[in-house]
């Protein structure tokens, strides 16, 4: 379970989070919508210990900014902006597989469903990939890992059609009790895959929706 408890942040004069307070139970699958600046990707740091903020967050009773690396062992993430990594492809993916405990056969399989053919790329460095080959592989990286939590924040902003049709083809074959989180101002494409809409607006949640299997979505009253 994801707990989030009193949780504020501010940049500058800006105030990113408003004494923000979740629970996200195994099992979710929870879109994150709303426009830019509405405080998602801020959250979204704050839950993968990214970023300082006042409150608390837990994932599975672990604290994550007090133990992040108990709090984080079974989370993986697709960011929106790639980290501009000057090693090659290949040590990459190497250095990612070894910490992660996985096979190189499996996120090179993840990253060719998506029309990524790693074994072309070994010695290019990363940050000369393009836009859409580094979010195929990020992807792919945390696509081939089974961790109970995937947080993705827009993770089809650089991806064409075929690849946005085999991600989220992949998202629909994780484990039922397994969590995910999908972060996206384009609420249409996010919806049909999760049971949790929740809309931020500065820093606060104005709407948290559930659906049932075959259910339109009923409202939960949030203010």
């Amino acid at each position: 379970m994801i707990c989030i408890e009193h949780v504020s942040k501010s940049f500058g004069p800006v105030r990113a989070l408003r004494d923000f307070n979740l629970r996200i139970m195994p099992g979710e699958r929870v879109a994150f919508v709303g426009s830019n600046g509405s405080g998602k990707t801020t959250l979204l740091r704050a839950l993968l210990g990214l970023t300082r903020t006042e409150g608390l967050v837990t994932i599975g009773g672990r604290d994550v900014a007090a133990h992040p690396e108990l709090a984080l062992r079974h989370v993986a993430y697709v960011p929106q902006i790639a980290p501009p990594l000057d090693a090659p492809v290949r040590d990459v993916i190497t250095a990612y597989a070894s910490l992660r405990g996985i096979a190189i056969g499996n996120i090179a399989y993840k990253a060719d469903v998506m029309g990524l053919a790693l074994r072309k790329l070994d010695s290019v460095r990363f940050r000369d990939l393009s836009g859409g080959m580094k979010q195929k592989l990020l992807a792919a990286l945390a696509l081939a890992t089974p961790a109970m939590v995937l947080v993705c924040d827009e993770p089809t902003s650089n991806l064409d059609a075929e690849a946005r049709r085999a991600f989220f083809e992949a998202l629909e074959r994780r484990a039922s009790g397994s969590i995910l989180i999908l972060c996206s101002h384009r609420e249409e494409e996010v919806q049909a895959y999760v049971e949790r809409v929740i809309e931020l607006r500065e820093g606060e949640v104005v709407r948290d929706e559930l659906k049932s299997r075959g259910e339109p979505l009923r409202l939960q009253v949030v203010r």
